[in-house]
């Protein structure tokens, strides 16, 4: 049985080169050139995925997203934008936007085969377990303490996403479905402080976890805390004090009102 990727794209030259990069990921491409016709085609068909373009003609489909949920409830959602591969810094407005909407992805202008690949991957992911998971996104410069931390917290059944810094993380395609952030501090690039500000102000819903090694004057962790983070952890520290700390922050399902669907 073939899986199929709805294209929502007022162009139809620009569906059919989205639509090409799917098919060579194993989807079948099926297209939509307005909100109308788009719904149709939801009611009559399953979809394994849902590429949405922000404008199409007059409307912004994340206008119409939650009336379009309703007829593909599970079935994960990316939105093409423009500009924001090389400026996730200056996409905060955009990003929130989404993220209210729960949107699962955004796929940044021009496409790559590679970001197709991941979202295909992961939304897979979503689909066999429904949404029931929570995915904690790891901020380390440090290549080993990512992979000592991603072990801790995938063996306790979380879903993990890891960047080397603040910039990198912006820019990922699944950054508007993070239950949780894991940050260090201090690390090239804007640094862990500006990151958990940005967050923290686009964001305010999605816990932050700081930590650091250098905390020689005794302030750096308290000024996380005060920028945004929920909870501050000096280096090094081990598998029970991450994880204690992980269940304090995180809302309980009842509580929850994104990814405990």
């Amino acid at each position: 049985m073939s899986d199929y990727v709805l294209i929502l794209e007022d162009s139809k030259t620009q569906a059919q080169i989205v639509g090409g990069l799917f098919e060579k990921c194993g989807l079948v491409a099926d297209y939509a050139h307005d909100i109308d016709s788009a719904r149709k085609k939801l009611k009559q068909k399953g979809y394994s995925l849902i590429i949405l373009d922000v404008f199409v003609g007059e409307d912004n489909t994340l206008d119409h997203l939650p009336k379009l949920r309703k007829l593909a409830p599970n079935t994960p959602v990316a939105i093409m934008t423009a500009g924001r591969r090389n400026q996730p810094l200056a996409a905060s407005q955009a990003l929130n936007q989404a993220r209210r909407a729960k949107v699962d992805f955004l796929l940044p202008k021009p496409f790559i085969l590679e970001d197709i690949r991941q979202v295909v991957e992961e939304a897979s992911y979503i689909r066999q377990h429904k949404r029931q998971f929570v995915k904690v996104l790891i901020i380390d410069d440090d290549t080993t303490t990512r992979m000592i931390y991603r072990n801790y917290l995938e063996n306790e059944g979380f879903f993990i996403s890891e960047s080397a810094t603040v910039e990198e993380a912006l820019g990922r395609l699944d950054i508007t479905r993070v239950d949780l952030v894991l940050t260090d501090l201090v690390m090239e690039g804007i640094g862990g402080l500006a990151g958990i500000r940005i967050i923290s102000s686009t964001w305010p819903d999605v816990p932050i976890i700081a930590m650091t090694g250098y905390i020689q004057d005794g302030d750096t962790l308290q000024s996380a805390v005060q920028k945004g983070a929920a909870m501050a952890l000096a280096k090094p520290f081990g598998r029970e004090e991450l994880l204690e700390a992980v269940h304090k922050c995180l809302p309980t399902p009842e509580e929850s009102t994104t990814y405990f669907l």
